[in-house]
């Protein structure tokens, strides 16, 4: 699910969001996400202190959950 990253143009191809956008887009509060983290079920990058997350990783943790 994780992207990997190998070189800067990589990077600069990702839609990335922060934890509040992915909070109101999943409808959960930040230690839901922290926990979610925490136990490998959604994957983000982290940079001094705060984390931001590939949209498309958000979606396929969305699609992932229908039912």
């Amino acid at each position: 699910m994780s992207t990997e990253l190998e070189s800067v143009e990589d990077l600069e191809k990702l839609d990335l969001i922060g934890t509040k956008e992915v909070c109101r887009i999943l409808k959960i509060n930040r230690y839901t996400l922290y926990k979610l983290l925490e136990e490998g079920k959604l994957h983000g990058y982290r940079f001094a202190n705060k984390y931001l997350f590939d949209r498309k990783d958000i979606l396929d943790f969305v699609k992932k959950h229908r039912i």
